[in-house]
């Protein structure tokens, strides 16, 4: 979004909350919004769940309306942003995971309560307005504003996400990540490995090493991680071992190599349901580490560009000193820590203890019961969190 754009759209939406403002406010209703996908996933799908099971008297409304590029998928865009404005100014309660600008571009009724849970787990590298190249405009402007909560998985994440997502630290709360709750509940997670194994019949009977990475760059000019060769690590492991790539969503495809696989599975896929189906992840900066450290299962660390990345984007955990995983350089140093069972499992619980001591199967309950049932203002969820 160019300047032109957001000034024109921050207009037309401050003239919108006006008049929906006088419209009846309807404090039964929950809306769950994400600009992310047109569907739900991980946090939001947890919390509807839990709200359809535990507060059937609630009405709940979904808003998954991504971003869309092109004059025309602005236009409709646009149009999906009036309904967005009409509930924000007429629910009693809003939950995000991502930004969303609707709530950014003006401070919303006080009788209206805004909950940013994001999208996944911990505190890993920087994001938000917590960058190391400052934001450029419109963003800096607007972006992460009129918070009233934002719910993280553990103690150690409040404060990065104070910061990132511009909320006060007393207004940031390790109440857990609604989305690990089916990965600590043990009866879910073999019907989750299962539906993944059938889904993906090469997986069967086989130890899943699967390759994770996170990109490089930004916007536009997002890149995929170099630094593995699959065919060659591919070659190095025994046959009774599926490899699988999972790239990141947020990549485009044609970028990214996937000769050498054994499984290719979709960008798309909830993350967390492949990691129920995993034996050994791969992966470098990925936030799916936090999820991951939950299993207790080997984790390898591919990071050849670690100075880099420390500089830029940067990061909250110090890899040397913090990070749990077999730490390597290359290709060879992979297939080195899985042949060799090179894993150290001890720190883990340390690990968890500091990043995700909300995360214990009941996050998904716990958000429900703090926030729905304080759906008549904003004053009746003042109090401290425990």
């Amino acid at each position: 979004m160019n300047r032109l754009e957001y000034w024109l759209s921050a207009a037309g939406l401050r003239i919108l909350a006006w008049l929906f403002g006088r419209l009846a406010h309807h404090l039964d209703r929950v809306v769950l919004a994400s600009p992310r996908k047109p569907a739900l996933d991980g946090n939001l799908l947890a919390i509807e769940e839990a709200i359809r099971t535990s507060r059937p008297d609630v009405e709940v409304v979904v808003l998954a309306e991504p971003y869309s590029y092109g004059l025309a998928g602005k236009i409709r865009y646009a149009g999906r942003m009036v309904r967005a404005m009409y509930h924000l100014r007429t629910a009693g309660l809003v939950i995000l995971d991502n930004a969303w600008l609707p709530v950014h571009v003006a401070p919303h009724p006080q009788r209206t309560v805004v909950v940013q849970v994001w999208h996944a787990a911990g505190a890993l590298k920087r994001f938000g307005v917590d960058v190391v190249q400052r934001l450029a405009e419109p963003e800096r402007t607007f972006l992460h504003r009129h918070y009233d909560w934002v719910v993280t998985s553990g103690e150690a994440s409040r404060e990065p996400w104070s910061r990132a997502l511009r909320t006060p630290l007393q207004r940031v709360v390790a109440l857990g990540s609604a989305r690990t709750d089916r990965l600590l509940d043990p009866v879910a997670l073999a019907g989750i490995r299962a539906r993944v194994v059938a889904a993906h019949p090469a997986l069967a009977g086989r130890r899943v090493v699967t390759y994770a990475p996170t990109f490089r760059g930004r916007g536009r000019g997002k890149r995929p991680a170099e630094g593995l060769d699959a065919s060659r690590l591919r070659a190095t492991l025994p046959a009774d071992d599926a490899l699988v790539l999972k790239s990141h969503p947020n990549l485009d495809p044609s970028l990214v190599d996937t000769r050498g696989f054994d499984v290719v599975i979709d960008p798309a896929e909830d993350m967390n349901d492949l990691l129920a189906a995993t034996d050994i992840l791969v992966t470098d900066y990925s936030s799916s580490i936090f999820e991951w450290a939950l299993l207790r299962r080997p984790l390898v660390l591919l990071v050849p560009d670690l100075e880099a990345y420390e500089r830029d984007p940067g990061l909250y955990v110090d890899y040397r000193t913090e990070m749990i995983g077999t730490q390597v350089q290359d290709t060879d140093g992979v297939a080195a820590a899985i042949l060799g069972e090179r894993f150290d499992l001890a720190p883990y619980e340390a690990f968890v203890a500091r990043h995700l001591g909300g995360c214990d199967g009941a996050a998904s309950a716990r958000i429900v019961a703090r926030f729905v049932r304080a759906v008549p203002g904003r004053a009746a969820s003042s109090g401290e969190v425990g």
